[in-house]
């Protein structure tokens, strides 16, 4: 029987591409077996890097899937071309009212992909570097109907996407290590910080509700074509206490993604650690948060619901503190004081 993890993170590999051209395993596939491997693809949001994997090589799954596999290709070179076409529509009038704003993720990253229209789509995240006070101001004058989401403005553009307006790059629960990146951020912006930023944003997901792959193949194509300066992102991580997590994440990266010539840190291969982030990743992914609230939904009791919300953000600190534990305990305080706020 096929190992369909193996299979699917060998046609990842070939996607994200500079792998060295090694034997093509050799794999027998059902069509039940394709179908499970588009689906697995599908769940952690890189079918787009999967089928260029696929096509990389000489195995094909049965002709009908594969067409509605480069329809799905088409498909998302579409909206991806719809949502850049925005994101610098956006970028452009906002210049206008003298509000200036970059683009965090979407299009900026996917660049270091071999095909960036096959990164799969999302929100538009732009950062206000300039002009965060007229924003709200603007949007109203511009008839623009938006919402606050603890603190990030959010649009929603009918028929396209979400477009989320936040204050920072990215932040930390940990008060003293959110001054030292906002500080960073005021000086200007590099590529080592973007990497900076980007695991951020995956060990905070990582530590609420999981994170898929998605935003792993976004750190490993920075590590593989960013040209960074590892001396430099190895201090502004170990500065931030990341280097714990780091060490894990590239462990992973090298294990399932094809890795890198170089590292920050030397990755981390195996030890308990390691294989709860293989188990948040591959298991939770992006599927952990609506569980969570569908669970909650069927609560009707608000006591009982705000227990049990409680009690699941401090199981999942406790499980996931060895990698971060300082953070992790920030993050709970941090849940309180959003619970009393709410």
């Amino acid at each position: 029987m096929t190992d369909l993890r193996e299979a699917f993170c060998f046609f990842l590999r070939r996607g994200l591409g500079d792998m060295p051209q090694t034997r093509e395993p050799e794999l027998v596939l059902t069509r039940e077996e394709w179908n499970e491997l588009f689906r697995m693809a599908s769940v952690q949001a890189v079918s787009g890097v999967f089928i260029d994997g696929v096509a990389s090589v000489s195995l094909r799954p049965d002709r009908d899937l594969w067409e509605q596999w480069i329809a799905h290709l088409f498909y998302l070179e579409q909206i991806n071309e719809r949502i850049a076409c925005r994101e610098e529509k956006w970028v452009g009038r906002l210049a206008e009212a003298d509000i200036r704003v970059q683009v965090f993720k979407g299009s900026s990253v996917a660049a270091w992909y071999p095909y960036p229209l096959h990164r799969s789509f999302g929100d538009i995240d732009l950062v206000v570097e300039e002009g965060w006070r007229k924003l709200e101001e603007w949007l109203h004058g511009q008839g623009v109907p938006f919402r606050n989401e603890w603190g990030d403005l959010v649009v929603h553009e009918e028929g396209l996407t979400t477009v989320e307006f936040h204050p920072h790059w990215e932040y930390l629960y940990n008060p003293v290590m959110n001054v030292r990146l906002q500080d960073w951020l005021k000086e200007g912006s590099s590529n080592e910080l973007y990497l900076v930023c980007l695991i951020v944003h995956l060990r905070r997901h990582f530590l609420t509700y999981g994170i898929g792959l998605k935003q792993v193949c976004d750190v490993t194509m920075m590590l593989r074509r960013a040209h960074l300066n590892q001396s430099k992102s190895a201090y502004m991580l170990e500065r931030l206490r990341l280097k714990r997590f780091c060490r894990v994440l590239f462990g992973f990266i090298d294990t399932y993604l094809g890795g890198a010539e170089s590292y920050p840190f030397v990755p981390l291969f195996s030890d308990k650690d390691f294989a709860l982030m293989r188990e948040v990743i591959f298991h939770e992914g992006y599927l952990l948060k609506q569980v969570q609230e569908e669970k909650e939904a069927k609560e009707r009791l608000p006591f009982v619901r705000t227990d049990r919300h409680a009690w699941f953000w401090m199981r999942r600190s406790l499980r996931l503190g060895g990698m971060m534990p300082d953070e992790a305990c920030w993050f709970l305080l941090h849940q309180v004081v959003r619970r009393f706020k709410s």
